[in-house]
């Protein structure tokens, strides 16, 4: 639900019409992080990888200038509680911008700052809701194995049961990344976290080219194959009350229910065969941050750098308008661009007059 720091007519007017404002962010806070995926995008063996993360006065600064439509920001790194001011962070988002929801992306390596975190978050505002996206790819062993951290996956199991007892407004979810580490292993993992581990909320990405990784050729077909089966067995026990990865008694549950499903068939349709399918909105309703204050339109167009907060007094919107956003938006546009990056994706949905009858439907279904 919009509450009143965004006037509701004029996000509607923006996603449908004008897109000239992004209604979601993701911020990069930290290149800096505890573990090393093998699936990593980041380059850890590059000695500035972790210098000139913008500090606080640069991102209240920032924060004052992301326009009057924005109802999410994604905080997320590297790991993103390796910034201990976290949460100064998340309330000069509450406080400087519209932001109805904050979405953080976690390894669960720190159960106590995590739950601390969103203790004073929703204390802090009445109205926001949090919702903490935990990393879980494999079976114990071999999920500390690959991410190279000790009692990882007990502690993602400890955060998430922490998190669930805190308040309605903090949803915590299972995230399982589909890669080339996995594949071959998803039924098992997924059963172990349902059935051993009593995970009532898991949702899945399917690994992409970025930054340092590739995606490995004789591995993507298995990929593709366990992620369909992912999906749809995630689709099945939803359906069948097993799994719950929002409120469906909320209008704002069901939307994002219904474009989790539009999202995961999109996907199954470019993975193994890329293809254009429906207008990407990146660079207009969405956007990226980086730990150094780059901004760009998604992350997989790492060559399409629209701007650089700190040489334009962070202020977002004037990069967000200017000449080289609206070339990068007609690039997008005028060559199709297409990938399977489920952030861009949740906007794109939003944002396209095609995907509302299903989108509507959903909330008569439930």
């Amino acid at each position: 639900m919009i509450t009143k720091k965004a006037k509701f007519l004029r996000v509607l007017n923006n996603v449908y019409f004008k897109k000239n404002e992004p209604v979601s962010i993701v911020h990069f806070l930290t290149n800096r992080c505890n573990a090393r995926c093998s699936f990593c995008f980041i380059d850890f063996d590059d000695p500035n990888t972790f210098k000139n993360e913008l500090d606080l006065d640069e991102i209240d600064k920032l924060t004052k200038n992301l326009g009057s439509s924005l109802l999410n920001v994604n905080l997320t790194g590297g790991e993103p509680f390796a910034r201990k001011d976290i949460e100064e962070i998340a309330k000069l988002y509450i406080k400087n911008t519209t932001v109805q929801s904050i979405y953080v992306t976690t390894n669960a390596s720190l159960p106590d700052r995590v739950e601390n975190f969103a203790k004073n978050i929703i204390n802090y505002d009445k109205n926001i809701e949090l919702t903490f996206q935990i990393s879980i790819d494999d079976m114990p062993q071999e999920h500390d194995r690959v991410r190279k951290i000790s009692n990882l996956f007990q502690n993602c199991l400890d955060t998430y049961q922490r998190l669930k007892k805190i308040d309605p407004r903090v949803n915590p979810v299972v995230s399982i990344t589909v890669n080339h580490e996995n594949c071959e292993n998803i039924q098992k993992i997924f059963e172990y976290l349902t059935n051993e581990c009593e995970v009532e909320s898991i949702k899945c990405t399917i690994v992409r080219d970025e930054g340092v990784y590739k995606t490995p050729d004789k591995k993507k077909k298995k990929i593709f194959e366990a992620y369909s089966w992912l999906t749809n067995k995630i689709n099945e026990l939803q359906k069948e009350g097993k799994l719950n990865n929002y409120n469906t008694n909320s209008l704002q549950g069901k939307l994002h229910n219904q474009k989790d499903k539009i999202s995961w068939e999109l996907i199954k349709k470019m993975y193994l065969e890329p293809k254009y399918i429906s207008p990407c909105h990146a660079g207009s309703l969405f956007g990226i941050i980086t730990a150094k204050g780059l901004v760009y339109p998604c992350e997989i167009l790492e060559e399409k750098i629209i701007g650089d907060l700190r040489k334009n007094d962070m202020d977002f919107m004037k990069i967000w308008k200017g000449s080289i956003a609206k070339k990068t938006k007609e690039f997008i546009l005028k060559t199709n661009c297409n990938c399977s990056y489920e952030c861009a994706l949740t906007y794109n949905i939003l944002g396209n007059w095609r995907y509302q009858p299903s989108l509507l439907s959903s909330i008569i279904k439930y």
